[in-house]
């Protein structure tokens, strides 16, 4: 007597999987607005669901805990979506590589922080201020600095690299004046205190640059 083998088929609906990238997408948008406007003592989880429009269980359920959502708001804020891809391989940073000298290079570079620090400064304060409260905060506030050296590092020596610039200009210096330009607190300072706008805040970079590394 044969027997009859089940087997199990696998599903995949790209429908199903592309609705719940949206959802995904939309929790950690409306996270990323909440931490950025309330900090971490004032956010929820039952106000992030409410904001995305999908119950408590929901967010839970795909970030489980919220030092672990505040984290990917992170990322949606500084990239500028969820993709995995780090800012080292993305676009903009490709084109800053390879712009032709360094009057050109820190023009993209001044609209490459226009975009990052107007998504990401008030969210950025936030884990600044939760990450003496909370260890998991705390590592990822240690992360986004690690990740912050290192851009500070890449722009002077791809500002070095290029023709155009000042001649005799010191790494240490370099670095230095890339520190001041990539700090949250800077764009926060101007923006909040000073009332600039992000446009303003692109112009007043370019000077800076151009005072700081480009020939009288």
């Amino acid at each position: 007597m044969g027997g009859r083998r089940n087997e199990r088929r696998s599903y995949h609906s790209p429908s199903r999987s592309a609705a719940a990238a949206r959802t995904r997408e939309t929790v950690v948008r409306a996270a990323a607005g909440h931490f950025a406007a309330h900090g971490w003592a004032g956010t929820t989880m039952d106000e992030v669901a409410a904001a995305a429009g999908v119950s408590r269980k929901t967010v839970e359920a795909l970030y489980g805990t919220k030092a672990a959502l505040l984290e990917r708001a992170v990322d949606l804020a500084i990239r500028g979506d969820l993709d995995a891809a780090g800012m080292p391989e993305r676009e903009p940073v490709q084109r800053m590589e390879d712009a032709s000298d360094a009057p050109r290079f820190l023009r993209l570079h001044a609209a490459h922080l226009r975009v990052v620090n107007t998504r990401s400064a008030g969210i950025a304060w936030t884990v600044e201020q939760a990450a003496a409260a909370d260890v998991v905060v705390a590592r990822l506030w240690q992360r986004m600095n690690d990740n912050r050296r290192f851009a500070v590092e890449w722009a002077a020596g791809t500002l070095l690299a290029k023709p155009g610039r000042r001649r005799g200009l010191r790494r240490r210096d370099v670095e230095t004046s890339f520190w001041v330009a990539l700090d949250w607190g800077t764009y926060r300072t101007l923006s909040q205190h000073a009332s600039v706008s992000p446009a303003r805040y692109e112009a007043w970079l370019n000077a800076y640059y151009r005072a700081s590394f480009l020939p009288s």
